[in-house]
């Protein structure tokens, strides 16, 4: 697999350092289309494209002061940018912040269970909590003028363009010492963008049922996204171009929208796609740590597949099993009924806060030897799932 390890280790150069960030809808998501597209059709399959609309961050820097010393923070994602002053108002749940009549003029210091997790965007079209929605319509009728959210959380707790104040998220240790009536002048910059772009998706086999084999091509506007997601994308590409898949019943699509508020190459595939021809999907993300294995999980796939391959990965020593996890594009298939296969790195749940959509996540946190490896096997398992999931079951096959 020596020329699959150099195809990887190009693809991987180009997305990872001649691009780097590439949130969809910018002019680097847009180059690493072009180059995806052009390597599909140079081997072969011309994808098809669905475009789309969205919404893009160029990230800012700011500083936060506190009774006039200062401290470096960065914008939350879509913050807008701003220079702003106000006395803090911590609020630490939703009934505490639904009582409020007002903040105009104030900055909202969010809490415990306010910052205990990332709010949705109103943006996001799979998944909306009641609760989320509560703080949403919350914070538009109090109108501050600015919120800080104080946690530990690996990502931001705000990350939505349709919240029109200046934010930012600080640690707990910076943050715990805040106190109401405190004077607080917050400085952000960036900027939002509207911009177009493409989802990217070509078909391998002539078989009309098929495998959806995908990665995310974006990232976050934060990080080159090597181990998040370039490597997983290299690893398509240089099994495509290889003829690797040939002949298989395979659509390789390459998602532009996993790591957005918007989803919106996921959205744009699926408009364009008759999924009732869909018979399965096995999605890598975040995969070809140094030193971890690679897991994989089944989601909503019949009891003799999820058999089958729990005895595959039992075969192949680089593989480790894992429990079900929902986040990432093998969930627009899973909570639709279609047996979903989801590959990452072992525990990769574990590493998120240090490395994922960090400007750590460079091509010095990967193995190409693994990649190959994860590479060199991945045609054997979706043999495997595309003849058990394409082949009828016994009352669709007549007589």
């Amino acid at each position: 697999m020596s020329g699959v390890r150099e195809r990887i280790r190009q693809h991987l150069q180009v997305l990872a350092e001649e691009v780097g960030a590439r949130p969809p809808g910018s002019p680097a998501n847009r180059q690493a289309t072009a180059y995806v597209e052009q390597v599909l059709t140079n081997a072969g399959y011309p994808p098809l494209a669905a475009p789309f609309t969205t919404r893009w961050w160029e990230p800012g820097d700011g500083h936060l002061e506190v009774g006039g010393v200062p401290v470096g923070v960065m914008p939350n994602p879509y913050s807008p940018a701003g220079d702003v002053r106000g006395r803090a108002v911590p609020v630490a749940g939703i009934d505490q912040l639904e009582a409020l009549p007002t903040a105009a003029g104030e900055v909202l210091v969010l809490t415990d269970e306010l910052a205990s997790g990332q709010l949705l965007p109103a943006a996001f079209p799979f998944l909306d909590l009641p609760e989320h929605r509560r703080i949403r319509a919350a914070l538009h009728r109090l109108a501050p003028t600015a919120v800080v959210a104080v946690s530990d959380h690996w990502e931001p707790i705000l990350e939505d363009p349709d919240l029109p104040f200046p934010s930012t998220t600080i640690p707990t240790e910076l943050g715990c010492d805040l106190q109401p009536g405190d004077d607080l002048h917050l400085v952000v910059s960036g900027a939002v963008h509207p911009g177009d772009g493409v989802n990217l998706s070509a078909r391998i086999g002539d078989s009309d049922r098929r495998l959806v084999l995908c990665a995310h091509l974006d990232s976050k506007a934060t990080t080159p996204g090597a181990f998040d997601n370039a490597a997983s994308v290299a690893i398509l590409l240089a099994l495509t171009e290889l003829g690797h898949l040939d002949g298989l019943p395979v659509e390789v699509v390459l998602f532009n929208g996993e790591d957005h508020i918007d989803s919106c190459g996921e959205v744009a595939w699926l408009a364009a796609t008759d999924l009732g021809r869909v018979v399965g999907a096995c999605n890598l993300d975040g995969v070809g740590l140094i030193g971890r294995r690679t897991s994989l999980t089944s989601l909503a796939c019949p009891e003799p597949v999820a058999s089958q391959l729990g005895d595959w990965v039992t075969c192949h020593d680089r593989w480790v099993p894992a429990e079900p996890w929902v986040e990432s594009d093998h969930a627009i298939f899973a909570l639709r009924g279609i047996p979903a296969v989801a590959i990452t790195t072992e525990d990769v749940h574990a590493l998120l806060g240090g490395l994922a959509h960090t400007a750590d996540d460079t091509l010095e946190v990967l193995d190409l030897d693994l990649l190959a490896g994860i590479a060199a096997d991945l045609p054997s398992l979706v043999t495997l799932l595309a003849t058990a999931l394409t082949t009828p079951a016994p009352h669709d096959q007549g007589g």
